[in-house]
């Protein structure tokens, strides 16, 4: 069975064993997950997960943190209401990554679907209405995929900011059996009894 686990549930000999199989065409990606993930994740600092498939091989991974966004940025781009005045709860994906030998088959789209159920499952817990992302240039098409939408182009930078406006609960209903699934189907029971509550 694939699974997404989290990186704090391995071991650090057995994380050292497995990243030397990890190969990424952007570096800074490859150079993260094998040298600063697992300290990060330690720290508190990033979460971690990573896309592992049936004979335990990891086919790709990606890191969020919490985030919020300004007002005056979320207006126009989420869904709010023009009384709210204060920064939108957000969690900002900081790396996606398919590992080399697997582009091409769906890595990455399973790790987004993933994205947008721990955005759910943190709006359940605490209050989440956005998922944010600083995409890389070559990577703007692939978000635009999700419904991402790009914010700020600054002069000069190698990112651009983008959003995505996560339902409000009262719109999820119709999506989470399709999520409770998803999380049956990798492995995620923890998650999979959030979204039944």
């Amino acid at each position: 069975m694939s699974s997404i686990v989290s990186l704090s549930s391995l071991s650090r000999s057995e994380f050292d064993r497995q990243k030397k199989s990890f190969s990424c065409t952007n570096k800074d990606l490859e150079n993260y997950i094998s040298q600063y993930a697992f300290g990060h994740q330690k720290e508190g600092l990033f979460q971690t997960y990573l896309y592992c498939d049936d004979e335990k091989h990891f086919l790709g991974f990606i890191s969020f943190t919490v985030a919020t966004i300004e007002r005056e940025v979320a207006d126009g781009n989420i869904d709010i209401p023009n009384s709210i005045m204060y920064s939108i709860p957000a969690i900002k994906i900081t790396r996606l990554c398919t590992f080399d030998t697997h582009c091409g088959q769906g890595v990455g789209t399973k790790l987004m679907q993933f994205a947008h159920i721990l955005a759910v499952l943190q709006q359940k817990k605490i209050g989440c209405r956005a998922i944010i992302v600083d995409s890389k240039h070559e990577a703007i098409d692939f978000y635009k995929q999700f419904d991402f939408v790009e914010i700020n182009k600054e002069e000069g930078s190698d990112t651009v900011f983008m959003i995505y406006d996560l339902l409000k609960p009262s719109e999820l209903v119709d999506i989470i059996p399709s999520m409770i699934e998803f999380c049956d189907q990798f492995d995620l029971p923890d998650i999979s009894e959030v979204l039944r509550a």
